[in-house]
């Protein structure tokens, strides 16, 4: 005698087999159908609020601020989509330069004066590199009575307090030196040593 065990419809059988005997197998079931949508929404995250008028001019501004007073490009500036850019309370964009992306601090409490035109801001772990080479050249001069060169490698850095980098000071003579750098503080002061 054989045993076997079939599943239809959710129950379970034992079928007994004998010799002789001709057992005719169990109808297949239809497998439930599953209608999809014609258009199914699915959504990993959901999606963020559009911003305003006022935060997307808000956003022009505050880039050509970036660009005048920093003196680098400036691709994107991103300000949250629901900032009450007239409001008392300091709040946070992301600019955009060079592939780096770096924090900025916008403190309209800060505005003292009444020219409403004014915008105060600050970047939190940039550092414009040409500028640094400017304070690095004149330091050594005024200290060393050197002229130098110095060459802290493109335009921009993005860099975090106790962060320590390298420049190099080229002389008339063609000599090269190292200059270690290190950050301060997210505003972007700096230590250097020659």
């Amino acid at each position: 005698m054989n045993l076997s065990y079939a599943l239809k419809s959710g129950a379970c059988c034992l079928v007994i087999l004998a010799a002789g005997c001709q057992a005719t197998p169990p109808s297949p079931t239809p497998s439930p159908s599953v209608q999809a949508s014609a258009n199914p929404v699915v959504s990993p995250f959901p999606t963020p609020p559009a911003k305003s008028a006022t935060v997307k001019t808000f956003e022009k501004r505050l880039r050509g601020h970036l660009i005048k007073k920093a003196g680098i490009p400036i691709q994107t500036v991103s300000c949250p989509a629901q900032v009450d850019v007239k409001t008392q309370a300091p709040f946070f964009c992301e600019a955009t330069t060079e592939g780096k992306t770096f924090t900025v601090v916008i403190n309209p409490k800060s505005n003292t004066t009444t020219d409403k035109s004014e915008l105060r801001w600050s970047t939190k772990g940039l550092l414009v590199l040409p500028k640094l080479e400017q304070t690095i050249q004149q330091g050594i001069q005024k200290q060393f009575r050197l002229d130098v060169k110095a060459n802290c490698g493109g335009k921009v850095r993005v860099a975090k307090p106790g962060e320590t980098f390298q420049c190099k000071v080229t002389d008339s003579r063609g000599q090269t030196k190292p200059v270690t750098v290190r950050v301060d503080d997210e505003q972007g002061n700096v230590t250097w040593r020659l």
